[in-house]
């Protein structure tokens, strides 16, 4: 758990501008975006940023150990299937709400990029680096915490 005492909030993650942006064999961004991630389920960072004390949870997954693992076991694949996530992120994902769901706290941010968040630049701040194309995957959600003089 790593204390957030800045969190960089961009309203292009928010909107949808990043999610929609082409990226290596999705032309057309991110394909959970037509299903409403940003808009429909989750809130708006800037709304809620100050009832809470804020949270990172990171889960570390050894992307590079996993893919030698999955080539030892279809050694016809290529490096590019034995990395999908997949096969890998549904599990790290569970893991890192679970961890959330430990923390006890009263509110938890499982997409923070869907609630205007830039995260990579957010977990620098805290001297925590994210690659774009990593060996070990660092996921992060965030927890909030309700203030005292919230709680009151």
């Amino acid at each position: 758990m790593i204390p957030l005492t800045t969190i960089a909030y961009d309203a292009r993650a928010r909107n949808g501008v990043w999610c929609c942006h082409p990226y290596e064999n999705h032309p057309h961004g991110c394909p959970n975006f037509k299903n409403g991630c940003t808009l429909k389920k989750r809130p708006d960072f800037n709304e809620i940023k100050d009832l809470y004390d804020w949270y990172a949870i990171v889960e570390t997954f050894d992307l590079k150990a996993h893919a030698e693992h999955m080539k030892a076991k279809h050694t016809h694949w290529t490096e590019r299937q034995c990395r999908n996530p997949l096969y890998w992120q549904g599990t790290v994902r569970a893991n890192l709400r679970n961890n959330c769901i430990t923390m006890k706290g009263d509110i938890v941010l499982d997409i923070p990029e869907a609630c205007g968040i830039n995260v990579f630049e957010t977990m620098a701040l805290v001297g925590v680096v994210l690659e774009r194309k990593p060996d070990t995957v660092r996921k992060v959600m965030l927890v909030g915490k309700k203030k005292a003089e919230a709680q009151r």
